[in-house]
C-alpha cells in the first residue's frame, strides 16, 4: 500500500479496491517528470492491467515480438527490467497482450532506457488491422525516462503492447509498466474533482456588529463580476464593419486570437509597405471592452504561408526583412498584449532554420523578449495532443524547448506552451491529449489551448487540467466567414456548437448571485470559482446593506473575509 501511495495522483484522493495483491485505482495521476532518473520510479497504479508489470516474476506474461531477444536483468540498486537485444526491425520488442473494451479509456505509461546515445522510443498498440501510436519519449543511456501515453477503445479489441525504435542498434530497457482502465464516467468524475479543486478556492465570511459579536442570520449575497480563467475565441476584422458581431463577441468572451490580422502577411503585403491600420482598430476595440489579447503571429515556419515577396529573398535579404518585420511589430503592440506567438508550428515546418540557420526560432525568441520582456512567448503547435503526430509529440516539443531556453539569454524568457486543439472530425483521443498535457505540465510552463475546437469532450478536457492556464478557440459567427467551427448563424443565433460554449461558460462561472444565511457565529462558508466579486450583506436588523469586491485566485490563502455591519 505504501508503495502505491508514493505514485499515487497529487490532485485527486485515491480510491482503492484492494483484492489480494490486485490494485484497481479509480482516480487520476496527473503526475510526470521531464527529468531522467537513476532509477525508474514504481509502476503507476500499482501496473493497472499488466502482468508482471516490475518484472518481479522474470519474464512471466511478456513474449519477444519479431527478431531480437528478451532476457531479464537487475541493477545495482535491485531494481528488475527487461532489456530488448539484437533487433533487426524497428518494432523487435517484448510484447503483452491485452484485452481492450470498448468505450474505456487507458492510460500508458513505462520507464525507458537504451544502451547508448539519445533515441526516441514510442509504445504502440497493435490490432489486426493497425498501429496505433499511443506516446514516445526521447530516451537516454544511463538514466530512465518516462514514457506516458493512453488509447481509447473505440471497438472490443485484442492489442499486443509494443515498444518501438527506428535504431535497431540500441537495445531497449524497458521497466515499471502500467496500462490503467478508466470508465467514461471515471473518467468525467476526474475532471470535476480536478476543477473543484484547481479552478476554486474555499471562502469563509464573517458578519459582525459594529461591536464585533456575531449577526446570526444575516443574508449574504455573493455575485461574480467576472472570471478569473482566460476563455476566448478567435476575433476577425469583419468585427470592425458589425456592431452585431461586437456585441455578440463583447457580451461573451473577455479573450482573444485574432485570426489573420496581426500577421506577416497581413501587415505588409508589398516589400516595405506596412499597414497596420486593420489591427489597430481590433487593438483599439479590444481595449475599449477590456478584451486582452494574444499576439499572432510573428513569424509562421511554414514556407507557404510567407508573404509572397519574401519567398524570392536571398538568406541576406531575407535575414535584414526578419529583423525589421520583428522590430515593427513588437514594438508597435509592446505592453498592449498578454502574449506573442513567436514562432507558429516551428516543430512541422523549418522555413526560417533553412534559409537562417539551425537557431533562427531561438535567435527570433530572444529578439522579442529584449523588446517586451514583461510579455509571455509562446510556441505555437498543432498536432501534439491528438496522437499520431510524431512530429509534434509532446517529446520533441519538450526537445524544441530546451533548444529554446538554451541559446544564450534565453533563460529569462516567460516561455509558454501554445497547444493547438485542431482533432478534425473523428474521435479525440482524451487519454493520449491528458497524457501530454501531464508531460508538458512538468515543464512547469503555462500551457494553453490556442486553437481549440469546439468540442465539449475536448474544451472540458483542457480546463480540467492543472496545467492549462488559458483557451482561446479559433471559431466565431458564420456571418464573419467562421464556417468550419460556426458558433453563431447569420442573425448570430447560436448554432449547436455555441450552445455547449454558452453552456461551459456557463457551468464555469457563478452567472446569478448566490445568497447565504450567517450560522450562530456570524460564518457563511463557500466554494467559489476563481475570479473578480461583490458580496453585499443585510440583516433584518440592519438599517442598511453593506456591499464590498473582492478576488479569489489559487494563490488566495483560506483567510476570513470580515463584514461589519451597522445596525
Amino acid at each position: 500500500m505504501k508503495l502505491f501511495t508514493e505514485t499515487c495522483n497529487l490532485w485527486l484522493s485515491c480510491i482503492l479496491l484492494l483484492s489480494g495483491m490486485n490494485i484497481s485505482a479509480f482516480s487520476y495521476d496527473y503526475s510526470s517528470t521531464t527529468k531522467c532518473l537513476v532509477e525508474p520510479q514504481r509502476a503507476q497504479y500499482g501496473g493497472g492491467m499488466i502482468v508482471n508489470p516490475e518484472f518481479n516474476h522474470s519474464l512471466e506474461g511478456w513474449t519477444m515480438f519479431g527478431q531480437g531477444e528478451i532476457e531479464e536483468r537487475i541493477s545495482k540498486a535491485g531494481n528488475s527490467f527487461i532489456v530488448v537485444h539484437n533487433r533487426t526491425h524497428p518494432l523487435d520488442s517484448l510484447s503483452q497482450k491485452v484485452l481492450l473494451e470498448k468505450g474505456k479509456l487507458y492510460s500508458f505509461s513505462a520507464w525507458i532506457q537504451i544502451s547508448e546515445g539519445r533515441e526516441t522510443v514510442s509504445v504502440l498498440f497493435k490490432t489486426a488491422d493497425e498501429l496505433v501510436r499511443g506516446g514516445k519519449v526521447i530516451a537516454e543511456h544511463g538514466c530512465w525516462s518516462l514514457l506516458k501515453g493512453g488509447i481509447v477503445a473505440n471497438f472490443s479489441t485484442h492489442v499486443e503492447i509494443l515498444f518501438e525504435s527506428k535504431n535497431t542498434k540500441v537495445d531497449i530497457w524497458v521497466n515499471n509498466v502500467s496500462l490503467q482502465p478508466f470508465t467514461k464516467e471515471q473518467w468525467k468524475s476526474h475532471q470535476d474533482i480536478s476543477i473543484s479543486k484547481i479552478r476554486k478556492s474555499k471562502v469563509r465570511f464573517k458578519v459582525i456588529h459594529a461591536n464585533k459579536t456575531a449577526m446570526q442570520g444575516a443574508i449574504v449575497s455573493i455575485k461574480q463580476l467576472k472570471s478569473n480563467f482566460p476563455f476566448g475565441c478567435g476575433m476577425n476584422y469583419r468585427i470592425l464593419e458589425s456592431t452585431d458581431y461586437q456585441n455578440w463577441f463583447a457580451s461573451r468572451f473577455k479573450f482573444t486570437t485574432f485570426t489573420n490580422e496581426m500577421k506577416w502577411y497581413g501587415t505588409e503585403k508589398i516589400q516595405g509597405q506596412e499597414n497596420y491600420t486593420v489591427p489597430d482598430a481590433m487593438v483599439k476595440f479590444s481595449k475599449q471592452n477590456g478584451i486582452s489579447i494574444r499576439g499572432h503571429n510573428i513569424f509562421w515556419d511554414n514556407p507557404k504561408q510567407q508573404p509572397n515577396w519574401v519567398k524570392s529573398l536571398s538568406s541576406d535579404d531575407l535575414r535584414k526583412a526578419v529583423e525589421k518585420r520583428i522590430n515593427s511589430v513588437v514594438s508597435r503592440y509592446r505592453g498592449q498584449l498578454i502574449a506573442w506567438d513567436v514562432v507558429n508550428e516551428n516543430l512541422h515546418f523549418r522555413y526560417f532554420e533553412d534559409k537562417l540557420g539551425e537557431n533562427a526560432s531561438a535567435v527570433f525568441y530572444s529578439k522579442a523578449y529584449q523588446l517586451d520582456p514583461n510579455t509571455n512567448m509562446f510556441m505555437n503547435e498543432y498536432g501534439t495532443i491528438n496522437g499520431g503526430d510524431e512530429k509534434a509529440s509532446p517529446a520533441n516539443y519538450k526537445k524544441k524547448i530546451e533548444e529554446i531556453l538554451q541559446y544564450p539569454g534565453n533563460e529569462k524568457i516567460l516561455l509558454a506552451i501554445g497547444l493547438q486543439g485542431n482533432f478534425g472530425s473523428g474521435q479525440p483521443n482524451l487519454a493520449y491529449m491528458r497524457s501530454s498535457l501531464d508531460i508538458l505540465g512538468a515543464t512547469g510552463l503555462p500551457i494553453w489551448l490556442t486553437e481549440a475546437q469546439h468540442l465539449e469532450d475536448i474544451l472540458r478536457e483542457g480546463y480540467s487540467h492543472p496545467a492549462v492556464k488559458g483557451i482561446v478557440m479559433f471559431a466565431g459567427p458564420i456571418a464573419a466567414n467562421f464556417k468550419e467551427m460556426p458558433l453563431a448563424d447569420t442573425n448570430f443565433k447560436n448554432t449547436p456548437a455555441g450552445d455547449v460554449v454558452d453552456k461551459l461558460l456557463h457551468e464555469w462561472k457563478h452567472c446569478q448571485a448566490q445568497e447565504f444565511t450567517a450560522d450562530d457565529k456570524g460564518f457563511v462558508d463557500v466554494l467559489l470559482f476563481h475570479g473578480d466579486y461583490n458580496v453585499t450583506v443585510q440583516h433584518t436588523q440592519a438599517n442598511s446593506s453593506t456591499t464590498l469586491g473582492f478576488r479569489v485566485t489559487k494563490d488566495t490563502p483560506q483567510a476570513t473575509i470580515d463584514i461589519l455591519i451597522h445596525t
